[in-house]
């Protein structure tokens, strides 16, 4: 028989998954806050459920595509999925270590195997199954079982080492993408105000050892004003709080990255929250479309 999986939280990130297992005919239950946004994905192999417990009900793999540690929480022990029947559980969102660990307890006790698989990668690269994934696990022969939920929805995975390594790892790297990309806003402010124009410090970016990823995949829509959601402002926020509560645990100095926080509250302040997090243009460097400030 064919492996069932269940996706809880069919969002951004959720619905390209659901697509690309849709698409390999992967029998599957999905749950979402907004029904409406999903039901063109219903099918003969495809049901949706309108609560948390139905969709995961015998689930072969359940998935979590959530946000907030307070929406995976009251899924995860409130909402049913530990007396679903299920037998692996994966958070593929980005939560808290505490939690993380709450929930691998928790599951241990429910005979559910549990794995932390955070990702990484646009809603462009979970519409083209590009995703990867950082797994709180040691080798391929932990995952066997659903290996082919990763080989069908990413691009590759990294194995971090125990559960909850994962979820470390992200929220390091998201750190570091937070960082570089405040980096180039404060570039292109101080260029402004040396006379250097954007257009000019971009093109000399772009062909300098300062060249990034992040660079290259925001750019376009910071300079063209278009802060379409790829991943939005308020998770990019979270996920640094995430990084400044660890550091402040483990006694770790960020001297670059400790004011990060601070700037995403300003962002979520002008309303920004759901907006990429590339809108942060509009509380540092403040680049238009049209050249003028």
């Amino acid at each position: 028989m064919e492996p069932n999986v269940s996706i809880i939280g069919t969002g951004i990130m959720g619905s390209g998954m659901a697509q690309n297992l849709s698409a390999r005919n992967i029998p599957l239950r999905l749950y979402a806050r907004n029904l409406n946004k999903i039901q063109h994905f219903e099918s003969s192999k495809v049901h949706i459920f309108p609560n948390v417990l139905d969709a995961a009900k015998n689930s072969h793999l359940v998935v979590l595509c959530l946000t907030e540690d307070s929406v995976v929480e009251e899924t995860v022990f409130q909402n049913g999925i530990l007396s679903s029947g299920c037998k692996y559980l994966i958070d593929t969102g980005t939560t808290s270590p505490a939690l993380t660990a709450k929930i691998h307890e928790a599951c241990k006790k429910n005979n559910i195997l549990f794995f932390d698989a955070p990702m990484t990668g646009s809603k462009n690269a979970s519409r083209d199954g590009q995703i990867l994934f950082m797994v709180g696990a040691k080798d391929s022969s932990e995952i066997a079982d659903i290996s082919f939920f990763f080989d069908i929805c990413g691009k590759n995975l990294v194995y971090c080492g125990n559960v909850g390594d994962g979820q470390k790892a992200k929220i390091a790297l998201n750190l570091v993408q937070a960082g570089i990309f405040q980096v180039y806003m404060e570039g292109f402010a101080l260029a402004k105000e040396n006379g250097i124009s954007w257009a000019t410090l971009k093109d000399i970016l772009l062909q300098s050892a300062a060249k990034s990823g992040i660079a290259e995949f925001k750019f376009p829509y910071v300079f063209s004003g278009n802060y379409e959601t790829h991943f939005s402002l308020k998770n990019m926020r979270k996920d640094v709080y995430h990084a400044l509560h660890l550091s402040e645990e483990l006694h770790t100095k960020l001297p670059l990255c400790s004011n990060l926080g601070k700037i995403y509250d300003a962002g979520i302040s002008e309303g920004l929250g759901e907006m990429d997090f590339c809108s942060l243009n509009e509380v540092t460097a403040k680049i238009t479309p049209n050249g003028k400030t």
